[in-house]
């Protein structure tokens, strides 16, 4: 697949497939997979009766018989799904990703194909949020705005002070590639979460946006999303004990309780101070108008938070996917919801197994097994038997999954899902919209006339993520 570093280059319209894409981060398919294989368990229809059109609220046949409760699938694991050894090297791996952006002294990709990047975007033909084009006056000025023949002009430590979004131009505006194209703002990058490290390359010329690059994506912030601290700071936030965030959308409050912030399940916060009942933790604050550093503290009640990283146990896989089932889908983390990747990432947060931000990357940073050319019950087969349950990742172009574990013989997953595709007797294809977290087989909708076949007729790869263990799982 061709790649572009460090800017995602979004050539993907809602209902197509993606194009050429950033290493840094793979945005997810919006459509099905194609297949030339039948969709199965077709519900039964007279010959000549058409189908009765399926309500915008329809649950797939998955979602209403499959228990949406990942304890029951989790909690046979008990403990021990982790060797020590493995652990530790996973924990080392993660600190060594999630604090690159200030380890390395040097922009992470090169500067020239960033640039590439941004320029075909401005080169692009999009529609704005009254389903009209863009005109091209507003792309001249923000192509001024970009400065692009002076970045990098900067190279700056940074940490963000609240959770925020990375764009792909300096703009909040949303682009779309189709009139109808919400939800998907194809300018959306990914969500940054509060306290993030970040690497500062450029500044816009009106000087309200930075271009970053944090530890998985590269793009445009709020200048005022983030503080500037100092080598002592930095220093000590890297080898400071960690907390992380176990209950989404969680309020934070200082000392006294007054809120200060809001933070999703895997934000990572530096350790002050344990009582029996809390964590006191620092959080970046912004100071006026120098952007340095200032120090902010919270105090969290263990039911909120607790050390990082979590023991990867049953019970603690449910406590912080069962918070995501039933979630919307949110391209790109668009609205603080999640796409399929996102999903992946902040379920493993927690317990300090790093993944990259898209799709791709996920699957392709470890020892991947090819399932392509392989029949359907073929790629079944090699799922269950080489598979490690809340350990797989199960992926296809522009998707990624969770291997949970089977049930009556077929695999199952825990994922994203936009919709499915489907087709009715004159041939008219629509979207039928999941958006939404599900647990699945992974032929979800296979009751359906699917127009272009289940999921798991393009499955191409599986991961098991202990790869890059020095010790695997036990009986792996």
């Amino acid at each position: 697949m061709t790649t572009l570093p460090a800017l995602l280059l979004l050539a993907v319209v809602a209902g197509a497939s993606p194009g050429p894409l950033s290493p840094h981060r793979h945005p997810e398919s919006l459509v099905t997979p194609a297949s030339a294989e039948k969709s199965m368990a077709q519900e039964v229809v007279s010959p000549g009766e058409e189908p009765p059109p399926l309500p915008a609220d329809y649950e797939l046949y998955d979602v209403r018989t499959l228990p949406q409760e990942l304890g029951l699938y989790s909690s046979p694991l008990g403990v021990g799904t982790l060797t020590p050894a493995c652990r530790e090297s996973l924990t080392a791996q993660f600190r060594k990703q999630y604090f690159s952006p200030w380890n390395n002294e040097a922009p992470l990709f090169d500067p020239s194909d960033m640039v590439l990047a941004m320029n075909r975007e401005l080169s692009q033909e999009w529609y704005g949020e009254n389903r009209r084009r863009v005109p091209l006056p507003i792309l001249s000025a923000l192509r001024e705005n970009c400065d692009l023949g002076h970045l990098p002009s900067l190279n700056r430590r940074a940490i963000t002070v609240v959770a925020t979004s990375m764009r792909i131009l300096p703009t909040a505006t949303p682009f779309f590639k189709q009139p109808d194209g919400f939800p998907f703002d194809l300018l959306q990058q990914t969500g940054v979460k509060l306290n993030e490290p970040l690497r500062v390359l450029h500044l816009s010329r009106d000087g309200l946006w930075v271009f970053v690059e944090s530890s998985y994506a590269s793009g445009w912030i709020d200048a005022r999303d983030l503080a500037y601290p100092d080598e002592t700071t930095t220093r000590w936030w890297r080898s400071a004990e960690q907390v992380v965030i176990i209950k989404d959308f969680t309020p934070l409050r200082d000392l006294t309780g007054a809120f200060v912030r809001m933070a999703k399940i895997g934000t990572i916060l530096p350790l002050a101070r344990e009582t029996e009942e809390f964590f006191e933790v620092y959080l970046a604050a912004r100071s006026e108008p120098s952007g340095a550093v200032e120090e902010l503290r919270a105090r969290l009640p263990k039911e909120i938070a607790q050390r990082h990283p979590l023991e990867f146990t049953g019970a603690a896989m449910a406590r912080i996917g069962n918070q995501m089932i039933g979630t919307a889908y949110g391209w790109g983390e668009l609205f603080d919801d999640r796409d399929c990747s996102a999903l992946m990432r902040d379920f493993f947060l927690p317990f300090g197994i790093w993944l990259g931000r898209g799709s791709y990357d996920q699957t392709h940073a470890g020892t991947t097994i090819s399932l392509a050319g392989k029949s359907m019950d073929e790629k079944s087969r090699i799922l269950m038997d080489k598979g490690v349950p809340f350990l797989t990742l199960v992926w296809l172009k522009g998707h990624i999954m969770l291997y949970v574990g089977s049930r009556e013989g077929k695999p199952l997953i825990f994922h994203d899902l936009w919709g499915v595709t489907v087709r009715d007797k004159e041939g008219k294809e629509s979207k039928q919209i999941v958006g939404k977290a599900i647990i699945s087989t992974l032929t979800p909708g296979s009751e359906l006339a699917l127009a272009t076949g289940p999921l798991l007729s393009r499955v191409s790869k599986i991961r098991i993520l202990t790869d890059t263990c020095k010790a695997t799982a036990p009986g792996k």
